[in-house]
């Protein structure tokens, strides 16, 4: 019924290995701009999840004051 497989799953796991060996690269490297590149770049992945973390969040709590707004839930807000 549900057969269909999500194309981006494979991109995700990938991704999740590329940064993985960011993440050994840059614990076993010298101080010094190799490091400072390699935790730039861990930087910007993890700013990318949060980035993504918080779309979900925003979208969620959008539709649950849209609930509670088209319910008359709201109420509390126009006392």
């Amino acid at each position: 019924m549900y057969s269909q497989t999500k194309p981006h799953a494979a991109f995700a796991d990938t991704l999740q290995a590329k940064i993985g060996e960011l993440v050994e690269r840059a614990a076993t490297a010298a101080p010094g701009a190799e490091r400072s590149r390699l935790l730039r770049w861990l930087l910007v992945a993890a700013a990318g999840r949060v980035g993504r973390g918080a779309k979900k969040l925003f979208w969620a709590m959008f539709g649950i004051a849209m609930a509670l707004w088209w319910s008359g839930g709201a109420w509390f807000l126009f006392r």
